[in-house]
């Protein structure tokens, strides 16, 4: 009987998605944060705003004040992604203080290297002031398959739907195969491809069901591609059915805003933006994600900052009096009844 192989996307990028279905993406910030949204995405991009703007503006871990550390931003802090995971020419980053110039220049910036617009910097407030910087990175990546793939029959999708597909029959030409090296096939629920491009980039395929967080499952991905000892080469038995893709999302991260950063002068994070652009079909793909960090700094003092308090001493209270620079009270006084002090 032939291995049918009808994949979902699986890479440092994405895992486990439709993302053609309704259901809106969940962009996460880690590629170890825990997650049970049905479709869920994960880019390194704003890894590298945090970088940045963690070690050459905070100059140190991020924490808010008073506030216990999370898991996010302890992941956060502990770059578990960085720019030595990229080749220079897929990204591109600045900081600094924020100004109409900084601006200016990044989009001259992205332009030359990318041709691409920015989907971000017109969203925030560029202006300048005190305690006022900025952390950005655009990431952009196209690449192609050796072969173009076939296009299939729509199909569909856990069973549900009419959706675009690409891969290869037994009718299709045997120099697709070179597309495609098996990682493992275990049984009909449980196998990983990789498709080869062009450009040498990879882009693994894995099936399976798993709500864990993208590092676990990759990790696993890995220990059963090692362990396999079935054939990886794929022959003219074998076939592949891989959904078309297609998301555009833009995600702000309000649990990382409006928080003074322990150890600072008040800075807090006015934006944290990030966005996923990401296509694929039978001849190859693309991805475009931007990160957006920007900081400013609170001149209301703490204090300020909480609810209006009252000191309405029209309830029983002690009253103490203290001689000039002297330390105990020379006098204690308690009101319960205050006719008692108000006589004529």
């Amino acid at each position: 009987m032939k291995k049918i192989i009808s994949a979902i996307l699986c890479s440092f990028l994405l895992s486990g998605c439709a993302f053609w279905e309704q259901d809106k993406t969940d962009v996460l910030t880690l590629f170890s944060t825990k997650s049970h949204s049905t479709n869920k995405a994960w880019v390194g991009t704003f890894q590298l705003v945090w970088n940045d703007m963690k070690n050459n503006i905070i100059g140190h871990d991020i924490i808010f004040r008073g506030e216990k550390p999370t898991s996010e931003l302890i992941g956060l802090n502990s770059e578990e992604f960085n720019s030595s995971m990229l080749n220079k020419s897929s990204y591109y980053t600045s900081y600094g203080k924020t100004s109409p110039f900084a601006k200016e220049k990044i989009k001259k910036d992205v332009y030359k290297k990318f041709e691409e617009k920015s989907d971000v910097l017109d969203m925030a407030d560029w202006s300048e002031g005190e305690g006022k910087y900025y952390a950005y990175a655009m990431l952009k990546k196209e690449f192609e398959f050796l072969e173009e793939f076939e296009e299939l029959e729509k199909g569909t999708f856990n069973n549900k739907g009419e959706f675009k597909y690409f891969g290869i029959t037994n009718e299709s030409k045997e120099t697709l195969d070179n597309n495609v090296q098996v990682l493992f096939h275990n049984n009909k629920n449980d196998y990983a491809v990789q498709l080869l491009t062009v450009s040498g980039d990879i882009i693994y395929l894995y099936r399976t069901n798993s709500s864990a967080p993208f590092d676990k499952i990759y990790e696993k991905m890995l220990v059963k591609t090692e362990k396999y000892e079935g054939e990886r080469e794929f022959n003219v038995k074998d076939t592949i059915k891989v959904p078309n893709l297609k998301i555009n999302e833009i995600r702000k991260y309000p649990t990382l805003t409006d928080r003074t950063i322990e150890g600072t002068a008040n800075l807090y994070f006015s934006e944290a933006i990030e966005t996923l652009q990401l296509e694929l079909d039978n001849k190859g793909g693309k991805v475009k994600s931007e990160a957006l960090l920007m900081s400013k700094c609170n001149m209301i003092s703490p204090s300020e900052n909480e609810p209006p308090r009252e000191f309405n001493f029209d309830k029983t209270f002690v009253m103490f009096l203290i001689d000039k620079e002297k330390e105990n009270p020379f006098l204690a006084l308690r009101v319960k009844s205050l006719s008692e002090f108000q006589k004529d």
